[in-house]
């Protein structure tokens, strides 16, 4: 699956999804868009709160 990054220049490119977890551990990338949401590599949270940031009012 090809997942958009934001390179420390500022250059964007889609790379193989199994390339992400070198670019990230390295610091070369800024963030990446993966499954409909862009998410900032300085500023990553766990899981659980990035669903409950996102859920519907009056889910659960």
């Amino acid at each position: 699956m090809g997942v958009l990054v934001c390179y420390d220049d500022f250059t964007y490119d889609v790379i193989n999804d199994y390339y992400l977890d070198h670019l990230l551990s390295t610091g070369c990338i800024l963030g990446f868009d993966r499954s409909e949401h862009w998410v900032k590599e300085e500023a990553q949270t766990p899981a659980s709160s990035v669903t409950s940031a996102h859920a519907l009012p009056g889910s659960a």
